[in-house]
């Protein structure tokens, strides 16, 4: 064959089979290494004067630089609760897992090096020395210009500094292992959001000062409007968090704590249908009726609390009892979905249904509810929890995905879809978390950074994109036979 002839056949051959037929996909581990490599490589703290290894929460992907302002909110973010120019630890809790998880599965321990470095960093910069409590949560960041915790979009020092858990669970155990000590003082810091550290109705504020010991921050009804209620969901997180350090020391003080903070809404229910109200001192119907989300959430953090200590057994009870009462009332056969509200005699208040999925941020959808219940039968095996799985699986199978959404309802589907396959060995839902995997990257990726909606420039933690990222590692360890690695158990809220 001449030369000529064979130049010739070889860009024949390229044009009946351009080479993108035979890239290769690359899989999704691919895309996890990736944006965590871009992130630890850019999102460290090398701003103002005092340079630490805590990762920004919002980075501009078309430059990698970490805006110090003026990053627009998307839709049903308050500013309030952003981290613009800094880090917020609570928003990372899933991207440390990630990280500790990559360093298992490649080897490479860059990884664990980089989230062993933040959280030390975030404990010792992050710490009000006179509370004990965390810069952290739903108002609170470290803001990497100015050197110090500060709240929201707030650009002033010596404010309210707002100190909120949000519904995730707090990581202490993975800031026990880096700083037992550290650790005991923001969990005893907890008691802030009470009448008085000796209290014995255990109301609380949601809100405490993470910068002041003041008069107590408890407020009533006459009050209520100013945000200081105390709300269901943050029951369930102060008990897992004195359940833990009464693990921890066996201090009876801390039992106590526990007892008081587990039993306050079992206290409030109806005895009749096991339904509790969803905060205390609050005329509003959404604070007055029982919420399927918000009883869930109460449910998980109980059930956890008794898995971090099984003496507390009724613990477990009230979880299981409360969980099987408020699906009972909120399932709507004759439309297949959940209502909204119920009040505590079983009866609808709302006959609103709960989305299955919110494309904006704030609201929960019923794949909450899904999650907790597909935790709830992975570890009880009680197979009611496994119906309820079913039925939010069903809706979620004929749900079609908008063109519009923010990463974190991508992200609880694609969580959701792998927790019910988890269960229901259902494989149309494994092939369902591909899409949403496949649309994930599709959609959402830079080229360096998974961003906060298509066509977005930034990357926002708060937003859970770690939760996506999360997800990808283990739909990919899920696909490549390792289902033991990527455990529900693992990956729980």
């Amino acid at each position: 064959m001449s030369m000529k002839n064979f130049i010739t056949g070889i860009i024949c051959f390229y044009l009946l089979f351009p080479a993108k037929s035979f890239a290769q996909k690359k899989d999704y581990l691919f895309y996890v290494k990736e944006h965590c490599d871009q992130l630890i490589a850019h999102g460290k703290d090398v701003y103002g004067d005092k340079k630490s290894d805590m990762l920004a929460s919002i980075i501009d992907t078309r430059d990698m630089s970490v805006p110090k302002w003026k990053v627009p909110p998307t839709q049903g973010t308050r500013g309030s609760d952003r981290a613009v120019g800094g880090s917020n630890y609570y928003h990372d809790v899933q991207t440390i897992t990630v990280l500790n998880s990559l360093t298992k599965l490649t080897g490479d321990a860059k990884y664990k090096s980089a989230a062993t470095h933040y959280t030390n960093d975030f404990l010792t910069l992050c710490q009000n020395p006179y509370t004990g409590l965390l810069g952290w949560g739903e108002h609170l960041y470290y803001n990497f210009y100015a050197d110090s915790v500060r709240e929201g979009d707030l650009d002033q020092p010596g404010l309210y500094l707002t100190h909120e858990f949000i519904e995730n669970t707090p990581p202490w155990p993975n800031l026990w292992e880096m700083d037992s000590a550290r650790t005991t003082r923001a969990i005893i810091g907890v008691r802030g959001h009470f009448r008085s550290p000796v209290t014995q109705s255990f109301l609380y504020n949601r809100h405490a000062r993470w910068n002041k010991i003041l008069k107590p921050e408890y407020r009533g009804l006459e009050q209520y409007q100013d945000g200081g209620q105390a709300w269901i969901k943050h029951s369930g997180l102060q008990c897992y968090s004195f359940t833990f350090l009464y693990k921890k020391t066996g201090n009876p003080e801390w039992k106590r704590w526990a007892e008081g903070t587990g039993k306050l809404f079992w206290k409030y229910r109806n005895p009749e249908t096991n339904l509790t109200i969803s905060c205390i001192d609050d005329p509003r119907p959404s604070g007055m009726y029982a919420n399927i989300n918000s009883m869930g959430l109460l449910s998980y953090y109980l059930l956890k609390s008794w898995q971090v200590d099984p003496r507390f057994a009724h613990f477990r009870k009230q979880a299981e009892t409360m969980l099987k009462s408020v699906e009972k009332y909120s399932w709507d056969k004759a439309r297949s979905g959940y209502v909204t509200e119920l009040q505590l005699d079983g009866t609808v208040f709302n006959k609103e249904l709960v989305n299955v999925v919110e494309t904006g941020y704030g609201n929960a959808d019923i794949l909450l509810f899904g999650r907790i219940a597909a935790y709830f039968y992975k570890v009880t095996g009680d197979k009611a929890y496994l119906e309820m799985v079913k039925k939010i699986s069903a809706m979620l199978l004929k749900h079609s995905w908008p063109d519009t959404f923010v990463v974190n309802s991508l992200a609880s589907a694609l969580q959701f879809s792998m927790d019910a396959y988890e269960v229901t060995g259902d494989t149309r839902l494994l092939d369902l978390a591909g899409k949403y995997a496949d649309t994930g990257i599709n959609k959402l990726w830079s080229g360096k950074l998974f961003v906060r909606e298509p066509k977005d420039p930034y990357y926002e933690a708060k937003l859970g994109t770690s939760d996506l990222v999360a997800g990808l590692l283990r739909l990919h360890m899920i696909q490549n036979s390792r289902s033991a690695d990527a455990g529900l158990l693992l990956w729980s809220l």
